[in-house]
C-alpha cells in the first residue's frame, strides 16, 4: 500500500513556492524600475549635448517654463501653461556639465515628489545666499495642477545647462 503524504508538507511546500516565485516576481519588477528611472550620466561633446537639448525644447515650442532663474533665484512664471487634463506621470531632468564633459540624464516618477506632502521643492544644485538649497514656493500640487510640460530651462554664464519637464 502506498504512503500518503501528510496535508502538512504539502501546506508548507506550496507556500514555500508561492513565497519563491513572489520574491522573484518582485525583484523583477525592481530591476524594470530601476531601470527607468535610473540616473545615467554619459560623456558626450558640446554638439552632442546641444542637440539633445535641441530636441527636448523643441517638444514644447512656443511654452514659457514654469520656473525661470532670475538673478540666482528660481520664479515661478505667471503665465498660464498648457491645458491638457493629462496626469503628470514624471518629471526628467537633462543636465550638461561643459567641465566634466557630461549628459546625465534623470528620470524621477511624480508619485516620489507627491510623496512630500504639501511641502516645497527643494532646488539643491546651487545654494542660496545663507548656504542651503534654493526653496521654491511650489509643490507637487502645483505642478500636477500644470500639468506636463516644461518646468525649467536655464543655462548659466560658463555653460551649465538644467532643462526639466514633466511628462
Amino acid at each position: 500500500m502506498a504512503k500518503k503524504t501528510p496535508w502538512a508538507v504539502i501546506i508548507i511546500g506550496s507556500a514555500a513556492f508561492l513565497l519563491i516565485v513572489v520574491v522573484g516576481l518582485v525583484a523583477v519588477a525592481g530591476y524594470v524600475i530601476y531601470q527607468q528611472f535610473a540616473f545615467k550620466a554619459t560623456a558626450a561633446d558640446e554638439r552632442t549635448a546641444e542637440l539633445e537639448f535641441t530636441q527636448v525644447v523643441a517638444r514644447f515650442e512656443g511654452q514659457t517654463p514654469y520656473v525661470i532663474i532670475r538673478d540666482g533665484e528660481p520664479v515661478v512664471s505667471e503665465q498660464k501653461g498648457p491645458v491638457s487634463g493629462t496626469p503628470v506621470e514624471a518629471i526628467h531632468i537633462l543636465v550638461w556639465n561643459p567641465d566634466d564633459r557630461k549628459l546625465v540624464r534623470l528620470n524621477m516618477p511624480f508619485w516620489l515628489l507627491r510623496m512630500a506632502k504639501g511641502r516645497p521643492i527643494k532646488l539643491s544644485s546651487t545654494p542660496d545666499s545663507h548656504g542651503g538649497p534654493m526653496r521654491l514656493n511650489m509643490t507637487a500640487e502645483d505642478l500636477e495642477r500644470r500639468g506636463p510640460g516644461l518646468i525649467l530651462d536655464h543655462k548659466e554664464a560658463s555653460g551649465e545647462r538644467v532643462l526639466v519637464w514633466a511628462r
